[in-house]
């Protein structure tokens, strides 16, 4: 039982994780990161421009993430364990790469 908590826990707070970046991207933050590159002269990648251009479809993301911790809560075997979280992970380092991959960084 403690194992199924913990398992919740943590997709939990990858979805949370996962929603916050997209309201936040959604509500304004687009034009601080977007203001930030230019002042140091930074070019936004295509990928970074991809996820925010589609930021709105990509709130499919903690959809199914819960989706998928409630298969896996529900019929257990370690391959649905396995891929809710691993497909909770690679969706919150996908998002957060956009904004923060080590491309975009300011040379010094």
């Amino acid at each position: 039982m403690l194992k199924k908590l913990l398992f919740v826990a943590v997709v939990l707070v990858l979805a949370l994780a996962q929603g916050y970046f997209i309201y936040a991207v959604q509500h304004g933050a687009i034009d601080a990161f977007t203001g930030a590159w230019s002042s140091f002269n930074v070019a936004q990648s295509g990928y970074s421009q991809f996820v925010f251009r589609s930021i709105k479809w990509w709130w499919a993301l903690p959809a199914i993430c819960l989706l998928l911790v409630g298969f896996a809560t529900w019929r257990p075997t370690v391959f649905r364990v396995i891929l809710a979280l691993s497909f909770s992970l690679l969706g919150t380092v996908a998002l957060y790469w956009s904004a923060y991959a080590p491309s975009l960084f300011i040379q010094i």
